[in-house]
């Protein structure tokens, strides 16, 4: 019997091809694989490049090493603190000759502050040089909003000297070990009620690309709630000046919180303690949902809920320094594929109020499945059932308004985090709030892109490092942006986050580009932003084929 054509057509969602219309569809690609990579196991062909950071961060090093900088005493009123043995240029007139082209472009930093405080080491140089060559000033359109929690210096010098005071930590320590924790626990009203955030779009923390520039783009499409990228405790307390600048906040984020992890109650108390006495938090993350083995490892992540007698320990400290500041978590299905153990997590998390979290964040996926999957939202009624009084909130596979409402309104949840899809469309919170489907042109997604530079160069610098971190940050984006399809070509609406579209081109030559699955063709967008890279320069893609 001849199958009809709409049966066809639905045979085609179920294999996770997007439909995409036939006349943008194109031949697929004869290549054979570079001989080094087929010799490779087929899982290590297809999953995660482990080396890939130390492999770029050893080009970085070399591209940093071979550039000529100009020394910062030489543009701000401090003095060299190297002296004869600085390699770095003191000689303006030396160091413009050696320096490379600027940049033919407006200076964002420029624009924005109405001086540019990278002066003669900015790529975009030419654009603030008066005819004498000289450093100009201008007024801003806008009053410049300054990035805030960047006073870590002197909690870095306190924790190499041992000098950071802990008293609070250690008496919440030695309380749960004398298991008095119960008798000196006080209920303190919580400067944020998390049971009135109710319905709000959440940005889910997104380790690498969850970076502050991004965090802004969402907010500038309607995000309400944001949180950090995952900061391990240990590294905030051995003083990690990486781990600090993840608890950065821009004053465009309302409702902001910092996501810790980690596996042990004296490090998770110890930075939780640190971060709200020093930084502007509206609340903490406990991450009990990394996947990550080498998180998982340290009893961090996953592995947390599965030692009931550490994630107690971490519960009870963490919420005890909290003081009025609210703890959340955020935790998986368990690590095993298909046995549900979030349920148990749950009812021992709301055993006692001292250890109970104020919002509780589910993903229903587990550690062992990754992204391999669907997220299964069937799960959140058991979940739900768990919670009861606590604001329970799902996160997995949202990528379209649609999808938004109907596990909203079918499933028993206080509210959705949205991840991947804001990887993918950043503008998914502006299609909930109107309730459309946006047919974003490709114009509009580079104005985007070139929106997210300017922003990254305000957190990184314009000079030829805050250029670079920029233009790394801006791939890994891209890889992700990529995966969305076009509105116009799709033949049914919407787009699943788990289709994989055949080879096609877009509506025109810009689309084709941003639609490219190429790490060339990403860098090539790259240069039309930021200029022509450096010699030696290096981007290697996270993922091959694993998971979409």
């Amino acid at each position: 019997m001849t199958e009809t054509p709409e049966k066809l057509v639905q045979d085609s969602r179920d294999i996770n091809v997007a439909p995409i219309k036939e006349e943008f569809v194109l031949p697929k690609e004869d290549h054979e694989l570079p001989a080094e990579v087929q010799a490779l196991p087929k899982r290590e062909r297809r999953g995660m490049n482990k080396t890939r950071r130390k492999d770029m961060k050893h080009a970085e090093t070399r591209i940093r090493a071979s550039a000529v900088r100009l020394c910062p005493s030489v543009i701000q009123p401090v003095a060299c603190k190297f002296g004869e043995k600085c390699n770095c240029e003191h000689d303006i007139s030396a160091f413009l000759e050696k320096k490379p082209a600027d940049i033919d472009t407006e200076c964002p930093l420029f624009d924005a502050r109405g001086t540019c405080p990278f002066s003669y080491a900015c790529r975009f140089g030419s654009a603030h040089l008066d005819e004498n060559g000289k450093q100009t000033e201008k007024s801003p359109s806008k009053p410049y909003e300054a990035t805030t929690n960047c006073h870590s210096m002197k909690i870095q010098v306190a924790l190499r000297k041992h000098d950071y005071p802990f008293e609070k930590s250690e008496n919440a320590l030695e309380s749960i070990k004398n298991e008095t924790i119960g008798s000196m626990w006080q209920e303190k009203e919580r400067k944020l009620d998390m049971k009135k955030l109710d319905g709000l779009k959440y940005l889910a923390p997104l380790t690498t690309v969850g970076n502050l520039p991004f965090r802004r783009i969402c907010v500038d499409y309607g995000a309400d709630i944001t949180c950090g990228e995952m900061a391990l405790a240990t590294s905030i307390l051995s003083g990690a000046a990486s781990e600090y600048s993840l608890l950065k906040r821009h004053p465009s984020e309302k409702i902001f919180g910092v996501q810790l992890a980690g596996g042990f109650a004296d490090t998770m108390a110890k930075a939780a303690q640190i971060v709200v006495e020093n930084f502007d938090v509206d609340f903490v993350d406990i991450n009990m949902g990394c996947p990550i083995d080498v998180v998982n490892q340290k009893g961090g992540g996953c592995a947390l809920p599965s030692r009931p007698n550490k994630l107690y320990e971490v519960l009870a400290a963490t919420k005890s320094v909290l003081g009025d500041c609210p703890m959340t978590v955020k935790i998986r299905t368990g690590q095993k594929e298909g046995v549900l153990k979030a349920p148990e997590t749950v009812e021992f998390m709301k055993k006692s109020p001292w250890h109970c979290p104020d919002l509780i964040t589910f993903h229903p996926r587990s550690k062992e499945q990754r992204y391999t999957k669907l997220a299964n939202w069937d799960y959140t009624h058991a979940v739900a059932e768990a919670s009861k009084q606590v604001p329970l909130w799902v996160c997995g596979d949202v990528l379209s308004w649609e999808d938004y409402y109907e596990r909203l309104e079918n499933h028993p949840v206080n509210g959705i985090m949205i991840g991947r899809g804001a990887l993918i469309k950043p503008w998914i919170f502006t299609e909930i709030d109107e309730r459309r489907t946006w047919d974003i042109s490709a114009t509009e997604r580079f104005d985007l892109l070139k929106k997210f530079t300017n922003y990254g160069l305000d957190h990184w610098g314009s000079d030829d490092a805050g250029v670079e971190r920029t233009r790394r940050f801006l791939l890994e984006f891209l890889s992700f942006q990529c995966r969305y399809i076009p509105v116009g070509i799709l033949e049914r609406l919407p787009q699943r986050i788990n289709d994989r579209p055949p080879r096609y081109q877009g509506r025109n030559e810009l689309e084709t580009l941003l639609s490219s699955q190429k790490a060339d063709d990403w860098i090539e967008i790259s240069k039309r932003l930021l200029g022509p890279t450096p010699e030696g320069f290096q981007f290697i893609p996270k993922h091959k084929a694993s998971s979409y």
